[in-house]
């Protein structure tokens, strides 16, 4: 046989059927198959097999080219859209021959390809036609498979979602087993109901089942960054930004650095939005501690945006936060350092305690009447039935001993009588015996009934600015105005007729009580000795006046912020009147180059004196003029009311992280790695963003094409 150097075979290996003319196309289908008897021997151990030109006859759609002495698929050569040796590699394994040509005239694409192909052949279809409908039927094919793959992974992440949101663990103790991890479990409660989709992804669970690992973290980290891309947007539309950091000893010995974003959102609304933690063990100096700050702000501008930085952490820091506030202050010289309000509340009711030694041994039993009745489960039992609960405190803020004290003032008889029965009773032992009757006498001694009711009148003043503290909206305007009310309310219960109330009903609630047996009792160094009236009287005056002292050294630098009065709406018809000069010159050194100033007098001059401005808050001010749609006209008043409801006077948000950090880390596996734990923290933490987002259109696409962008899948996500 002649040596052939190349046939239409080759040809179509070069360039294919369905990109030639179609002239040319319609040429080679007229011509139909080449047949060529192949002059080639294999050997088969002792047998040596030879190409047999029968097959040609056995299988009609086989064809064969003396090029490359191999056999191909006709159809599929010319029609397929799918690489494999039929329809591009060439077949030349004689001894097998008879099961692979069997399996492939068997398979869906040549029954598709022979099709197509008898279509042109016979029926006189323009062959153009029919192969735009060859690859309509191929596109289709291949979207449904795309819009199964979807729904199964939308199942996947609305589970790691709900998992991430309700600060469980993705795989469990009992995952070895039949049953399953928590991820497993709800993965066959979501199919239970539908069944087609459930037998589609257990068919196609050896390509992907979504159940390793490396899955279910891509999932929650595909899900944390659509949020974090969110906020992005938000904070390059703001005007102004504040960065609250706090730091802390999780419930492991690493220190975590928090961070939360305060700003005003196009619509309006103040926002705090949670950034993520990081492990700052390593180094905590003043300028590595930057470094991971410009890691997360800098991409929003922070030099120009940054009006304000808030800071609150262990002592240990103390130093390296004060130098952080300053390496920051040297690039955004308009962020204000603004220390956390409700911290500074914390403080002066610590302080004031621990400065009296009389106060100092008050607390010190208050503190010990929670933890008596956790010693077993029989102190439980009957502080429930007599009493009810008597709240616990936390060791890392003292507002708390303000719901112990008004408990135990509320429910001192109910509390002598507990005691009395432990100390009566029998089957108690000795030093349960003891301390109840220690505890007795205090809730019969005049001194602590006295600093029982006297802390009871400073608390119910310092209940509500902690509130409005901790409220995480709250503006510091109204935090300044809160605290300068609790000064004046703390200031009025030194006048005397204060202290004879406290007290009447110290003197009331100790004769409401029979008086218990006597008991032994040992002198304490602490204690003071018995005095009268007058002693009380001195003793009372000087927690008041220690109060007050702290206070005013707490919230000294408030001063510095006196432009805030030129956002207290009460005061607006004044200020229409006499412009308050003071105030605007505050604003002016402190944010000067924020605002245009002589725009910014005269939008004040408008607003001073229209009703509708006047009375509101400052977040309501800010929403007045956006719905209004005056945020164009009142452009400079309008960014300064931004300005103040963005400036942060709480720290709830970091709180709220770090409580939450904390809880998730006990229920998590030990083997999770910081990137994923702040992930699951940050939708646990935003879950309001979070829903938001998921009613949005876009929610799965956009989360899952950022899954599909992670790596190579062996799964087709995307849409032709």
């Amino acid at each position: 046989m002649a040596f052939v150097e190349s046939d239409i075979i080759c040809d179509l290996m070069k360039i294919r059927f369905t990109v030639r003319p179609q002239e040319e196309r319609r040429s080679i289908v007229k011509d139909g198959r080449l047949t060529p008897a192949l002059e080639i021997l294999k050997k088969d151990g002792r047998l040596t097999r030879q190409f047999q030109p029968s097959w040609y006859g056995v299988y009609s759609w086989l064809t064969g080219s003396a090029v490359t002495n191999k056999l191909y698929c006709w159809p599929c050569l010319l029609l397929s859209t799918k690489k494999h040796n039929w329809a591009n590699g060439g077949y030349c394994d004689w001894k097998n021959l008879s099961r692979s040509a069997f399996l492939h005239r068997s398979s869906h694409e040549h029954i598709k390809n022979e099709v197509s192909l008898k279509r042109i052949e016979h029926e006189g279809t323009p062959t153009v036609m029919l192969l735009r409908e060859q690859r309509r039927l191929a596109v289709l094919e291949h979207n449904e498979k795309v819009r199964k793959n979807r729904e199964v992974l939308k199942r996947l992440i609305d589970i790691s979602v709900v998992l991430s949101r309700q600060e469980v663990a993705f795989r469990g103790r009992r995952e070895a087993e039949e049953s399953g991890g928590h991820f497993i479990e709800l993965v066959s409660s979501f199919f239970r109901h539908d069944a087609e989709l459930k037998g589609y992804w257990q068919t196609n669970a050896s390509v992907f089942s979504g159940l390793s690992k490396t899955i279910q973290n891509e999932l929650i980290e595909c899900v944390a960054e659509e949020m974090a891309a969110y906020v992005d947007r938000e904070i390059e539309d703001c005007s102004f930004f504040a960065c609250e950091v706090d730091e802390t000893a999780a419930i492991s010995p690493l220190s975590q650095l928090s961070l939360v974003l305060r700003y005003v959102d196009r619509k309006g609304n103040t926002q705090e939005r949670f950034l993520g933690f990081k492990d700052v063990g390593a180094d905590r100096t003043a300028v590595a501690l930057k470094q991971v700050v410009d890691s997360e702000i800098s991409k929003y501008d922070y030099k120009r945006k940054l009006v304000s930085q808030s800071y609150d952490g262990a002592a240990v820091l103390a130093g390296e936060l004060g130098g952080l506030q300053t390496l920051v202050k040297n690039d955004a010289p308009q962020a204000l350092l603004v220390h956390c309000f409700a911290h500074r509340l914390n403080l002066i009711l610590q302080q004031g305690a621990q400065c009296i030694k009389q106060t100092r041994c008050f607390f010190a039993t208050l503190e010990g009447f929670p933890t008596f009745f956790t010693r077993s489960s029989k102190c439980t039992e009957l502080l429930h039935r007599i009493v009810g609960r008597i709240p616990s405190l936390c060791a890392a803020r003292w507002t708390p001993n303000s719901t112990v004290l008004h408990a135990i003032a509320s429910e001192r008889e109910k509390l002598c009588q507990v005691f009395q029965e432990i100390v009566d009773g029998s089957g108690w032992d000795g030093e349960c015996r003891r301390q109840a009757a220690g505890f007795l006498a205090k809730l019969n001694d005049f001194q602590f009934i006295f600093l029982l009711y006297c802390y009871r009148s400073i608390f119910s003043i310092t209940d509500v600015l902690c509130d409005v503290l901790q409220k995480n909206a709250a503006d510091v305007n109204d935090c300044n105005s809160q605290v300068h009310l609790t000064i004046t309310m703390i200031g009025d219960l030194r006048k005397e007729e204060h202290f004879k109330e406290v007290l009447k009903s110290a003197a009331t609630a100790l004769s409401d009580l029979p008086a218990p047996p006597k008991q032994p009792r040992v002198k304490l160094e602490d204690e003071p000795p018995a005095d009268g009236q007058n002693a009380h009287f001195l003793l009372y005056n000087d927690i008041i006046d220690n109060i007050l002292v702290q206070i005013l050294l707490r919230f000294a630098d408030i001063k510095a912020l006196h432009f805030l009065e030129l956002s207290d709406s009460s005061k607006f018809l004044s200020f229409s009147k006499q412009f308050p000069t003071d105030a605007f010159t505050s604003l002016a050194n402190s944010y000067g180059s924020c605002f245009d100033l002589d725009r910014l007098k005269s939008e004040f001059g408008v607003i001073f004196r229209d009703d509708q401005f006047q009375n509101r808050s400052v977040s309501d001010i800010v929403l007045l003029i956006n719905e209004t749609g005056l945020t164009e006209v009142l452009a400079e008043v309008y960014r300064f009311f931004c300005l103040i409801a963005t400036i942060p006077a709480t720290a709830v948000c970091e709180e709220r992280s770090f409580s939450c950090l904390e809880r998730i880390k006990a229920y998590l596996r030990s083997t999770v790695e910081q990137g994923h734990l702040r992930a699951r923290a940050t939708i646990s933490i935003e879950t309001k963003l979070l829903s938001f987002l998921e009613r949005q259109p876009d929610w799965y696409d956009n989360v899952i094409a950022r899954f599909a962008s992670k790596t190579e899948r062996r799964i087709d996500l995307s849409y032709k």
